[in-house]
């Protein structure tokens, strides 16, 4: 792979760590904290899961979990720490209702992209991708673009040592939060130099060393933090190094009966700082983070004879190599106040943040006939600049038999989203460099109103919100699009929520939730361009495609004392104008090529239930149950309703666990069943068997500072596929081993805090 477009791959992302150097420079200001963190602080007796906790993302305003009108799961960094997880995957493994697609790396250089998104993104009941909101620390991430054999998912943009906490609202939040938040929310919240320091000390820190023999992955994890009166700072810093993932497949060899792994050798490096100055009234906080992963794949399955048309082979694939690159830099200052007066609570924040990923292939073929098949190669890039300001405010009015609370505000960001297809060899018709669409400015914004209204001393409260988002969408003249001319699109929308809530008794809740969703299209969906008028096809932008909207319904109930807590939800959501590409025109000919275009043609619906149980006992021990089930169906004008085949099947999760009181050492068994996908919910594909899986985790504190971690996960050895990862796989398949997870694997941590 010493090519002209390696070269040039590895010199673009050299380019972009220049650009972000000054990022790196103001992350190593404060970062070495928030990893996976404070991880060692014993205390007389220690939390244990399922304890109250403080959530925001439900309603805007702090209020327990077990209050909220909705359900919401928090994952904090002990929690993190205690499953021995190492990316997103493994943060939802022990979450019904919530998974992460992660296909096997099996794409080609021109031609299909499985699994070349690694973790590719959150999936909430059923719905993912960019229809799913993810922000850290308040700030969302970049959106995620597929198109041929690119796909960028956004399931690398974050590092999980870097965590503090995971808030995961299930359904739309776009009352709260605007575009993206058609199904769901997921809000990352990193460390500040206060929760690395005890109290009483001026400087604190940890440091940590993991393996998982999942992959092989080693990773380091160092943060120090120092408070100086008024001013604090923090730094922290995660290596990874890891290969393939592993799974139950037996065949290797090249070709695409391959179901071993294809080899993968992979690094990341993850920065976090912050600067803070606190003078208990008001807060200002400068923050830095960047996140650099690549990856070098040796796709073996897709070498050897390329059978494109009929029985016999087009080419000979000699060597099919990869070069994945993903980074993810952000800088930030934010300022909070809390006091007393007319406004308790406020917040205003500024950011800049970029979001790249290149993905370079280098193919080598050799001909079978007399039709020359030049090596060829591909360099696909997609990129996110953004600058963004948010602010909002809240007040408290009223006593106990009626209160009142006021949050308010909005935010703004423009964003220069562009992606460039290149290479040598292109295809026929086609001239490299080009883009898929033009570089677009996008603009997206919006102002809410939350209230909460607390009746009869706080037996019902009532939770309204309302949000107006606006998003302007401007494509530039590009000269690599010499002959295409973009359409700019404008549009806004209102988006309702009401929830409420009744307390029966001081320990029973009941709750019933309507919001409203909406996602405004993206620029690759507005301008979409490509021609191969050679095999009469082409695809058109559409200046006026609408947001996808989505309105849902969840009733619940919840009981929680100091030793018991359960919730029990059931929900129904309508998700319309879905953006789909559907052939509007032509007939696939030369003259009268077929007419490709991006227009808002489906409907879903989805319904389903939920529960989850957590029980305590003053002795150490504790257990766990979640369980969740959902059906759906896309509704197309003209045809018959078909299955939504994105939502998981019935999974459950049961674990049994020991905390010592003092928090020294401590262990939990799980059990984790996923049912097999039922037939009529699918569109004849490939369906992998029902499973249970058992997993064991311990840790034992060896003195106050220093903590080992373990964990045995698959414990039985066997073999299973999710099913997010082989959908869309045919029923004849046969290397569906290739997409099966490890069989027996451990990880083990050792930590010390300081």
């Amino acid at each position: 792979m010493g090519s002209t477009f390696e070269r040039t791959a590895r010199a673009s992302g050299m380019a972009a760590r220049q650009r972000l150097a000054p990022l790196k420079l103001g992350s190593a200001l404060a970062a070495l904290a928030a990893a996976s963190l404070p991880a060692l602080a014993i205390a007389a007796e220690e939390d244990l899961p399922g304890d109250d906790q403080i959530v925001v993302t439900a309603t805007r305003t702090p209020l327990q979990i077990e209050d909220a009108p909705a359900t919401i799961t928090v994952i904090d960094d002990e929690q993190i720490a205690d499953e021995l997880a190492t990316d997103i995957k493994d943060l939802v493994r022990y979450e019904p209702g919530v998974s992460v697609r992660r296909a096997p790396a099996r794409f080609g250089a021109a031609l299909g992209a499985t699994g070349r998104a690694r973790n590719e993104d959150f999936i909430i009941r059923g719905i993912g991708g960019n229809r799913v909101l993810i922000q850290v620390d308040g700030i969302r991430s970049p959106q995620g673009f597929s198109f041929g054999a690119q796909d960028a998912g956004r399931g690398g943009y974050t590092d999980v040592s870097l965590v503090k906490s995971v808030e995961i609202l299930r359904g739309p939040a776009s009352a709260l939060y605007g575009s993206d938040g058609l199904a769901g929310a997921i809000s990352f919240t990193t460390s500040d130099p206060v929760d690395l320091v005890e109290a009483g000390q001026r400087f604190g820190g940890f440091v940590r060393a993991s393996y998982s023999s999942a992959d092989e992955e080693f990773t380091e994890t160092a943060a120090i933090a120092g408070l100086f009166g008024d001013l604090s700072a923090m730094l922290s810093y995660t290596r990874r190094d890891f290969h393939e993932l592993e799974n139950a497949g037996e065949v290797g060899g090249l070709g695409s009966g391959r179901t071993l792994p294809n080899p993968q050798d992979g690094t990341s490096d993850a920065f976090l700082g912050k600067l803070v100055w606190d003078t208990g009234a008001h807060r200002l906080r400068l923050s830095g983070e960047y996140l650099e992963t690549e990856v070098a794949t040796d796709v073996l399955s897709g070498q050897g004879p390329a059978f494109l048309f009929g029985p016999f082979p087009s080419w000979i694939v000699d060597d099919l190599t990869a070069l994945d690159t993903t980074e993810r830099g952000r800088v930030s200052i934010d300022w909070t106040y809390v006091g007393e007066g007319a406004i308790d609570y406020a917040h205003a924040a500024a950011y800049y943040q970029t979001g790249e990923d290149v993905q370079f292939t280098d193919e080598n073929r050799s001909p079978v006939s007399a039709t020359p098949r030049p090596d060829r190669e591909r360099l696909n890039t997609f990129e996110n600049e953004v600058y963004g300001f948010s602010a909002e405010a809240r007040s408290v009015f009223g006593g106990d038999a009626f209160r009142t609370t006021l949050a308010f505000g909005g935010d703004v960001s423009w964003t220069r989203q562009e992606g460039l297809r290149d290479g040598t060899e292109p295809p026929f018709g086609e001239v490299f460099p080009t883009r898929a669409f033009p570089a677009t400015d996008f603009m997206l914004g919006g102002v809410f109103l939350a209230t909460e209204f607390t009746f009869l001393d706080g037996a019902v409260t009532l939770f309204p919100a309302l949000r107006y988002d606006f998003y302007d969408l401007d494509p530039t003249d590009d000269p690599l699009l010499p002959d295409f001319a973009g359409s700019a699109q404008s549009d806004d929308r209102l988006s309702p929520k009401l929830g409420v809530t009744v307390k029966l008794a001081d320990d029973v809740l009941l709750y019933a939730n309507y919001a409203q969703g909406f996602r405004a299209p993206t620029p690759y969906q507005v301008n979409n361009f490509f021609e191969n008028l050679a095999y009469g096809y082409t695809s058109l932008p559409n200046p006026d495609l609408g947001p996808e909207t989505s309105e849902s319904w969840e009733a619940g109930i919840k009981f929680s004392t100091e030793a018991v807590s359960l919730q029990i939800a059931a929900f129904t959501a309508d998700y319309d104008d879905f953006i789909s590409q559907q052939v509007v025109g032509g007939s696939f000919t030369p003259m009268d090529p077929a007419q490709y275009q991006f227009v808002n043609y489906d409907a879903v619906e989805i319904e389903g239930v939920e529960a989850k149980a957590n029980f305590r006992m003053g002795n150490g021990f504790y257990s766990r149950f979640a369980i969740a089930y959902a059906d759906g169906d896309i509704l197309s004008p003209g045809a018959a309703s078909r299955p939504l085949d994105t939502i998981d099947p019935l999974n459950l999760v049961v674990g049994i666990g020991y905390r010592e009181p003092q928090g020294r050492f401590g262990g939990e068994l799980i059990a984790t069943h996923h049912a097999r996908k039922p037939l009529d919910e699918t569109d004849g594909g490939y369906r992998p068997d029902a499973f249970t899986i058992l997993d064991a985790t311990a840790f034992f504190a060896v003195t106050d500072a220093l903590k080992l971690r373990a964990g045995i996960f698959n414990i039985f050895d066997e073999k299973y596929a999710y099913w997010q990862d082989v959908r869309g796989l045919s029923a004849t398949s046969t290397t569906t081993d290739a997409y099966t997870r490890p069989g027996r694997n451990a990880s083990v941590s050792l930590s010390f805090q300081f």
